[in-house]
């Protein structure tokens, strides 16, 4: 049993979404790190990237994610070691992308032109403490060991292994030009993330001044957005590359209202529809008796306030002051009074339909006292009663008892 077991957890799907979480949690881990003139990019580039703006030109960090979920006996991540697939399969993958002859890289001197400006990092929850291989590279770097002690020792493991993967890989590597594979190694980082990368984020969330209560809140909503906003790009065949100006202006709002900001509220002249006379929710006031047939001014009053609610909510997220989140939970939250308000006034109107105009309008009126809030502002009485209109005017509610299958 235990062993059927073991062969399941190998082959579990698990492993690979937690992998990709792993490379989005990352990816938010960067962004929180954003400085002015710099962007940031998942799945673009490579696993994810960031543009670094140096005096006249732009540095690339390329960053390639690996994540394993099998631990020692000591409950620590297993170790990165010099046989390892995923260490030579990333290194590979970056000797193709120095070479790559679509990118105009064929010369030598285009590869040594794009090395000046890229660097490349290995980002992994494995231990790589004990790894030879960056032991080798780090010797080298700190000048302990030369560049032709660490071609044989790439020569040597190419020639002693017997996984034809990794031999493959290896070749791929020693394949470049000599200069151009010093070059490349002297551009290579290796990161131990650790085996917590959630609370490395909170702990960013919570260096913005946030308080330590509502890190929580501000992370889920931040994860939320990205991954939203990820899902609207792939589906309209785009990548997800944030820029810092972006990252201010769209996702500044998320901590802001966690720092318990109000919103400002303003009163627009809107432009009117042609006929306001033909909008749902006039027609319904008008059927129940709340306004006349001909009562222009009324009409364009409660319009009024439908429509500066509306401008207020789209000014707002425009401004990166609310998400698309806050919306949907504002307007649901309006649909949950309405409901119960309707339910109550109707309980009789079952049973006796003569009561269902009388009935609606003291829905009408028990709406008319709701105060909306939008996050911690409060919108008072005309923006909440447009909200009701708005919600009505979209046929999301109604004030008759038959208003769904009539509007």
């Amino acid at each position: 049993m235990n062993e059927e077991k073991n062969r399941y957890d190998l082959t579990s799907a698990d492993t690979k979404i937690i992998g990709f979480d792993f490379q989005y949690f990352y990816f938010i881990n960067e962004l929180l790190k954003l400085d002015a003139g710099q962007s940031i990019g998942f799945e673009a580039k490579d696993d994810v990237h960031i543009e670094l703006p140096s005096n006249t030109k732009v540095i690339i960090q390329l960053v390639q994610l690996k994540h394993t979920v099998q631990k020692n006996a000591k409950e620590i991540p297993t170790n990165l070691t010099d046989k390892d697939d995923d260490l030579w399969k990333s290194l590979s993958n970056w000797c193709k992308v120095i070479c790559d002859k679509s990118e105009a890289r064929k010369t030598n001197k285009a590869q040594l032109t794009y090395l000046k400006n890229t660097e490349f990092i290995l980002a992994t929850n494995k231990n790589i403490s004990k790894n030879k291989f960056i032991s080798n590279i780090n010797k080298f770097m700190n000048r302990k060991l030369k560049y032709s002690e660490v071609i044989d020792y790439l020569s040597d493991l190419e020639k002693n292994t017997k996984d034809e993967n990794i031999k493959s890989h290896i070749h791929d590597i020693l394949d470049l030009n000599s200069n151009v594979l010093e070059s490349f190694i002297k551009k290579l980082h290796f990161i131990d993330t650790g085996n917590e990368i959630i609370a490395s984020i909170k702990l960013n969330i919570q260096r913005k001044m946030i308080a330590n209560d509502r890190v929580n809140d501000v992370f889920n909503e931040l994860f939320s957005e990205l991954k939203q906003d990820f899902f609207k790009n792939v589906k309209a065949g785009k990548h997800q590359i944030i820029t810092f100006d972006e990252w201010m202006k769209k996702y500044t709002c998320i901590f802001e209202k966690n720092r318990n900001t109000t919103l400002p509220v303003r009163f627009f002249k809107p432009v009117f529809p042609d006929d306001l006379f033909k909008q749902t929710f006039i027609k319904e006031l008008i059927e129940i008796g709340e306004i006349e047939a001909d009562d222009l001014s009324q009409v364009a009053e409660f319009s009024e306030f439908m429509l500066n609610v509306q401008m207020n909510l789209n000014q707002w997220y425009i401004d990166g002051e609310i998400t698309n989140s806050d919306l949907e939970k504002f307007h649901k939250a309006a649909i949950s009074i309405w409901k119960n308000l309707h339910k109550k006034s109707h309980r009789l109107t079952k049973t006796n339909l003569a009561l269902n105009n009388i009935n609606a309008l003291n829905c009408l009126d028990d709406i008319r006292v709701k105060e909306l809030k939008m996050l911690t502002t409060d919108l008072g009485i005309d923006l909440s009663n447009g909200e009701f209109y708005y919600l009505s005017n979209e046929s999301k509610i109604g004030w008759k008892i038959e208003w769904e299958a009539k509007y």
